[in-house]
């Protein structure tokens, strides 16, 4: 089984509100349904929230939890927009003959402080049993300490991880980088130094940006590859265990 994460910078316009960038969404679709045509079928997609999710998060205030009644309008406003933002990626899968579903993980996960604490990978696996392609995503979920709290994309994709055979983390960059070059390997070992170099982005990201990404990677201790989600090529090649360019993360 694979996970494939794309990430928010890569199907969203990240620094506007809700602005899908339909063209690579599309292009994704085809890069995954090439894979699958050739037999990637063992697969989970799970995607970022991007511009649907974090600008709102924001405005809200909801990262610091939910507790008021307006705020919990709000959550559920921010949730629909991820769901929003699903449907088109899921759509496009499925015009491009991938079996894809869309699962919301507002069903399925409850946190705590922030962290997932219960995760009912039922529907997840069923679907995948049943030939499917399941598509999560990062969104608002039900937390015992913070009423609602959001659940990152990578998160999610961490803990499917645990029981893949390898990860895929498709970003709007080359892999990880730091002084302007390519790092083609990340272990536990150098994580530190090579997080020292790494940039924020402009654009709001409630959830850690790449630095959050690597550490979230590097606690299921499975293969992960960060790819550029703009050369589709690289993640269908991927897809297949072929060689890439890319950053790849191992324990």
């Amino acid at each position: 089984m694979q996970i494939l994460k794309l990430g928010g910078s890569a199907i969203t316009i990240k620094s506007g509100w809700m602005r899908a960038n339909k063209i690579a969404i599309a292009r994704l679709a085809q890069a995954v349904a090439r894979a699958w045509k050739k037999g990637a079928r063992n697969l989970i997609i799970v995607h970022g929230a991007g511009s649907f999710g974090h600008p709102l998060v924001l405005k809200w205030g909801l990262d610091g939890g939910v507790r008021t009644p307006r705020q919990k309008v709000a959550c559920f406003r921010t949730h629909l927009a991820c769901c929003s933002l699903s449907a088109l990626l899921t759509g496009a899968l499925v015009e491009n003959g991938v079996p894809a579903v869309s699962i919301p993980p507002m069903d399925i996960i409850r946190s705590k402080n922030r962290r997932i604490a219960s995760f009912n990978t039922k529907p997840v696996f069923a679907a995948l049993g049943s030939g499917r392609v399941p598509v999560l995503f990062g969104d608002m979920v039900p937390d015992s300490k913070l009423g609602y709290s959001v659940c990152s994309g990578d998160q999610i994709a961490a803990y499917l991880g645990k029981k893949a055979s390898r990860v895929i983390l498709a970003s709007n960059v080359d892999g990880v980088m730091a002084k302007g070059r390519l790092v083609p390997l990340i272990t536990r070992r150098n994580y530190a130094k090579i997080s020292r170099h790494l940039s924020g982005s402009s654009s709001p990201d409630v959830t850690g940006g790449m630095a959050g990404k690597i550490k979230e990677m590097l606690s299921i201790r499975k293969p992960v590859f960060i790819a550029n989600a703009s050369k589709p090529s690289r993640i269908t090649a991927l897809l297949l265990g072929k060689k890439a360019v890319c950053t790849k993360i191992r324990w």
